[in-house]
Formats: structure tokens, C-alpha cells, sequence
């Protein structure tokens, strides 16, 4: 399957272990550790799914790029990942496009599964 996928987090070491998972797979897989390098790599590569860390950056960026996504390309899947929990939060993920919310830690078998739920 030649899907490309972007991966936003700040955290780096969960960021290289899920990319080497998802490539291993033969996924196209595009990282991105802060607000501009996402935006940058999601306009060049047009991944078709995105997991997208809501933290960024010490606040909470991940909606704002969720938003800029759904703009530039609706059809984009987009799965917002959190270690908080909050329901406000959430609904407005789900209000502006999130396919759905995962709560971390995500296990990279799960990133697998969803992929596989959006596109098979």
C-alpha cells in the first residue's frame, strides 16, 4: 500500500519509532515536530492521513493545523492524538474534521489498525 502518511509530535523518540514501524510496512511516512515544518510537509507530500499530536509546541497548535488541513484539503483523514483528556477539546476536533481522537500512548499496531479502517 503506498499511502502517504504524515506523523506530527514533539516528542522526537515517539515520532522515529512510529515511522520506522509504518515504513517497515511500506507506508509512505513524512514526520514533522512543530507547527510550520507540519504545514510545510503536509503542502508538498498531500499525505492522504494524518496523526496529529494536539500538544504541540507547549499548546495546543494540534487544532489549529487540524483546521488548516480540512481548508487546504477536505478529504484529508486526520486522527488527533492526545494525552489529556478533555471533552470540550475533543468535540471541537471532531467539529472541525478529526476522524477520531486517540488517547496516548498509541501503540503503533493501533496507528496500523486505523489506517486500515479509513482506506480498506
Amino acid at each position: 500500500m503506498n499511502l502517504k502518511i504524515l506523523i506530527v509530535d514533539d516528542e522526537v523518540d515517539v515520532l522515529e519509532f512510529q515511522r520506522c514501524y509504518l515504513q517497515r510496512r511500506k507506508y509512505q511516512v513524512f514526520t514533522a515536530f512543530n507547527t510550520p515544518k507540519a504545514l510545510e510537509v503536509f503542502n508538498k507530500e498531500s499525505p492522504s492521513i494524518v496523526f496529529l499530536d494536539l500538544r504541540l509546541e507547549t499548546d495546543t497548535r494540534g487544532l489549529e493545523i487540524l483546521e488548516g488541513i480540512k481548508k487546504t484539503k477536505p478529504d484529508t483523514v486526520v486522527f488527533l492524538l492526545t494525552g489529556i483528556i478533555d471533552k470540550e477539546i475533543e468535540d471541537k476536533a471532531l467539529v472541525l474534521g478529526a476522524k477520531e481522537v486517540l488517547h496516548k500512548p498509541i501503540t503503533n499496531e493501533v496507528l496500523e489498525n486505523k489506517i486500515k479502517e479509513a482506506f480498506l
